[in-house]
């Protein structure tokens, strides 16, 4: 007979149990508080607590392996926070972005202060506690973004002004932080800290790109590498920080920042790098945030109080710059509070330095727990602002996009695949732009012919070092599966690699596509250099253009001539093929220079995709 009592059970302990109930609550958290229409992020920070020391206690107290985690998830955060910016609109919109930048730092820096000051801290906890509170992190974008505002000016400056807002927010928080943890004397700590950056500055915007290009290019070849090699620079920045006394998250930021012209935003990679920090990094930091909260200092008056002074300070600063762009850019009201929403919300960077704080002992519990609150309120409030003012604000006029912003290569002959890859690397990388490789295949080709092709495109692919997954289409009907791709893809320019003799099919193609297109002739395998331009008619600038962006970016003693040629029309197509280890390019500055009266028969039948 079975004898149950001398079967003895043990509590659950241990590594597996530790990531059980940190990812119950990652995979609960945020759908329970979106139920009653709070952010998903709060979630991650009650269930932290829930499991936690002052919760249920599910986790041995000794245990360091979610917090040890949890810093790793904070360099992500912060790796993160650089890389998705959008350089670009910075670029086109400095001036405007500077002046909201300083802004909406500089009213919530001072408020923070003088609320620290108030509070007897002393200086360095109330340049902390300042900077936090100025930093702001774009957690509404997207909003702004789905109700096609992202090309308005003012949502453009405010994007920009993360930039500028959150670096100095981290310069600030690394100050504090080695003069607080340095040893020596005042004047050692700083000499550190300005090697420290000038170390930092040297190695993410000099030698990481260098270095990540070369290795996308080399070690590249599968995707977990390519994955591994972000993950490294921004390691690799955390650790020159910290060698200089300098916190590892400003090493990060700026690895974000320099690695941003690498990966395109809605590349495979920075697919790769949203899927797993929102699915395991960045949660998991969360939850261990959460770990510190103790409900019975949140509720006490001093923690009420200093969450309500806090609020005013970083809201009523938010709200006194976004009010301000109605004098200096010249903003709607609508598009005031719009900007105020955006730079509202406080996440990232304001955990990031309240963490900090907390660990070099310049901030209490009861400053933590204030700070969960303002974070709470920020993004209530931002959103209930955004929500009224997106509606009131005229969409603004669609802008022209850059030539290397969303380019297409439409691949008919594989032989001259390599070509039309070079060209479209050089062209998009000078904006950081996304390339889109589409292989075309006949009906007729046999399928592990189509696998091989496809191998071997992808293969170019990261040997070049261009982060694309390519895709084939089976198709009777190359034009129309090609025009297909550009709209869907939404491409600045297409680059059509063919045969000589067979570039019919591209000339549909233009007359239906609404950007430039190229048709691509030539087998060349050595690096592009010299470039012939300026043959044909002038198309504004476009063939300049183009070829400035190959020559830009391609400096070799053993290149390849490429000839550049704009077209009067469709009827001058050459023809033939172009000499023997050069390349031909035929822009033509896309419908707008066609013959109206010319027309294109569009066929019955449009090409399949092989899935």
């Amino acid at each position: 007979m079975l004898n149950l009592a001398s079967i003895t059970l043990e509590s659950p302990s241990g590594g597996a149990w530790e990531f059980l109930a940190l990812f119950v609550v990652v995979i609960l958290g945020p759908p329970l508080v979106r139920m009653a229409r709070i952010p998903g992020i709060i979630g991650l920070l009650v269930g932290g607590f829930l499991i936690g020391p002052n919760g249920f206690g599910l986790l041995d107290p000794g245990s360091t392996t979610i917090p040890d985690l949890g810093q790793l998830g904070l360099l992500y955060l912060m790796f993160i926070a650089g890389v998705e910016l959008d350089l670009s609109l910075l670029r086109r919109h400095r001036k405007s972005a500077t002046t909201f930048g300083l802004l909406t730092f500089a009213f919530p820096m001072a408020f923070g202060v003088m609320v620290g000051a108030g509070l007897g801290w002393e200086l360095p906890a109330s340049l902390l506690l300042g900077s936090l509170l100025a930093s702001h992190t774009l957690l509404l974008y997207p909003l702004a973004k789905d109700a096609g505002l992202n090309n308005d000016p003012v949502v453009a400056s405010v994007v920009g002004a993360t930039v500028l807002t959150d670096t100095i927010a981290l310069v600030i928080l690394a100050v504090v932080a080695g003069t607080q943890s340095g040893t020596g004397s005042t004047s050692d700590v700083i000499l550190e800290l300005g090697l420290g950056f000038l170390s930092l500055g040297l190695v993410c915007f000099v030698a990481l790109p260098f270095l990540a290009r070369r290795a996308f290019r080399f070690l590249g070849q599968e995707r977990t590498v390519r994955y591994a090699i972000a993950i490294a620079s921004f390691l690799i920045a955390a650790v020159v920080a910290e060698t200089f006394g300098i916190e590892g998250i400003v090493g990060a930021f700026f690895a974000g920042l320099a690695m941003n012209r690498l990966v395109p935003t809605e590349g495979p990679l920075m697919n790769r790098i949203d899927f797993f920090g929102g699915a395991v990094f960045i949660p998991v930091f969360l939850v261990s945030v959460g770990l510190l909260l103790k409900p019975a200092v949140m509720f006490e008056g001093e923690t009420i109080g200093l969450a309500a002074l806090l609020i005013v300070a970083c809201l009523g600063g938010k709200y006194i710059a976004g009010q301000l762009t109605r004098l200096i850019l010249k903003a709607t009201g609508p598009q005031a509070n719009l900007a105020f929403a955006l730079s509202a919300p406080q996440a990232a960077a304001t955990l990031a330095a309240t963490t900090v704080g907390f660990n070099i002992g310049l901030f209490g519990e009861s400053v933590v727990n204030a700070v969960l609150v303002l974070i709470l309120v920020s993004v209530l409030v931002a959103t209930i602002v955004a929500e009224r003012a997106k509606s009131r604000i005229e969409l603004p006029e669609e802008l022209t996009p850059e030539l290397g912003e969303r380019v297409l290569v439409a691949i008919a002959n594989l032989e001259g695949a390599q070509l039309g890859l070079r060209l479209a690397r050089s062209v998009a990388r000078r904006e950081a732009g996304k390339v889109e490789v589409l292989l075309l295949a006949g009906e007729d080709s046999p399928p592990r012919q189509r696998r091989a092709e496809l191998d071997r495109l992808s293969g170019t692919c990261r040997r070049l070092g261009i982060d694309a997954d390519p895709l084939i289409r089976i198709t009777d009907n190359t034009a129309r599966t090609t025009l297909f791709a550009a709209h869907d893809f939404n491409a600045s320019l297409v680059l059509a690699v063919t045969d000589p003799g067979q570039e019919e099919w591209v000339r549909s193609v233009g007359l239906k596509v609404s950007c430039p297109i190229a048709v691509v002739l030539g087998d060349v395998d050595a690096p592009l250099g010299e470039v012939v331009k300026g043959e044909g008619p002038d198309a504004s600038g476009l063939v300049t253009d183009f070829g400035d962006a190959v020559e830009s970016n391609h400096r070799s003693s053993d290149h390849a001539t490429v000839r550049i040629r704009v077209l009067d029309g469709w009827s001058d197509l050459p023809g033939q093929a172009p000499p023997e280890g050069t390349g031909m390019v035929l822009l033509h500055p896309g419908p707008a220079s066609v013959d109206p009266d010319e027309a294109w028969q569009e066929p019955t039948r449009m090409g399949s995709a092989l899935t």
